[in-house]
């Protein structure tokens, strides 16, 4: 008789930089183990191709030949979500961005990843774009291969994980999960470590220049990805991402500088007149530790009184992240000290 008993927290998940498309990483000290919040498990039936219908077959019951089903073919997802640590933020942020302007040469290895006309989305058939093994150390081991990050959601608020930053979204494959004797070697694998970035002591947040006193902080990204190709065994050749967006929303205090920024959304955006610089900043530049997100940003909607914090009634703020050319829809900086060799 079976008598094993699981805990939740007994469910572990860990992340590794792949070099070759559709080669998934099996070195254990490669992967950085993320603080997940919840236990993670792929959505199987996802990525799973099936038909059912009632064959001609003399029968008016179904019979096992009605149903047809392939583990390959489809595009798996696997939902997340954790406190972002320095140890492991960068990777993921490279992972839904695809789009890396610059890492540092010395440490604090500072990388910069940016939005901008110039964003396409790399070819991940020519092991362009940065693409991770996700490895699920669980009651039956799993292995994801060649993961992107299609969504990714930052958020922060004091009364949530302590105000530590919280990142959430949905890695995705169009390569079949491996669930037959994974190795999952936790003791091999790096720390998320303790350096997280709470709310509490964000260094910056401020719009067109003014700086705000913040209820909530949230960063939304979204590349859209969908596979592509089939190769010999039907698993995804590349990955498309037809659509970068980035979206914002601060809570703030309702004060003189919040209470006029009505006048802003009420311009046209398309008359080049309704940008505002967005920033959200922890840390010092060029510093370990340092993590800033700057948007040049159209509001997305009015901005509406929330009477509903105990700190005195703030205001909701809404950005989307635009590029005209000069400012970039969205730059984000970090700082963590590992030469990741970008």
């Amino acid at each position: 008789m079976a008598d094993a008993i699981y805990a939740p927290s007994q469910f572990r998940i860990a992340i590794a930089e792949e070099a070759t498309f559709g080669t998934p990483i099996t070195n254990q000290a490669s992967f950085y183990e993320l603080d997940i919040t919840s236990p993670t498990q792929p959505d199987m039936a996802s990525g799973v191709v099936e038909d059912t219908r009632k064959r001609s077959d003399g029968k008016r019951v179904m019979s096992q030949t009605d149903t047809y089903r392939v583990s390959t073919g489809g595009l798996y997802v696997i939902p997340f979500e954790a406190i972002a640590t320095l140890a492991t933020l960068d990777l993921l942020l490279y992972a839904a961005i695809q789009d890396l302007e610059s890492e540092g040469a010395t440490t604090p290895y500072q990388k910069i990843f940016h939005l901008d006309e110039g964003t396409t989305g790399p070819d991940f058939s020519t092991n362009a774009g940065k693409f991770l093994t996700v490895l699920g150390a669980d009651a039956e081991n799993w292995s994801a291969t060649s993961c992107v990050v299609r969504n990714l959601a930052l958020s922060a608020s004091p009364g949530t994980n302590g105000g530590r930053l919280t990142v959430s979204g949905e890695f995705v494959t169009g390569i079949d999960i491996d669930i037959t004797s994974v190795t999952a070697t936790t003791a091999s694998w790096v720390s998320p470590g303790t350096k997280y970035f709470p709310f509490q002591s964000y260094a910056n947040c401020s719009v067109a220049g003014a700086d705000l006193v913040p209820y909530s902080f949230s960063l939304t990204l979204n590349n859209g990805a969908v596979r592509v190709g089939f190769d010999s065994s039907r698993n995804a050749t590349n990955y498309h991402m037809p659509l970068f967006t980035v979206d914002c929303e601060i809570v703030a205090k309702l004060d003189a500088i919040t209470d006029d920024l009505i006048d802003t959304y009420r311009l046209d955006p398309s008359q080049g007149s309704a940008e505002v610089a967005v920033i959200m900043d922890w840390g010092t530049d060029d510093t370990s530790g340092h993590l800033k997100f700057l948007l040049n940003a159209i509001y997305t909607g009015p901005t509406t009184r929330d009477f509903g914090a105990e700190s005195g009634v703030g205001v909701t703020l809404s950005y989307s992240g635009v590029d005209d050319g000069t400012n970039k829809a969205l730059v984000a900086t970090i700082a963590n000290a590992i030469d990741r060799s970008w």
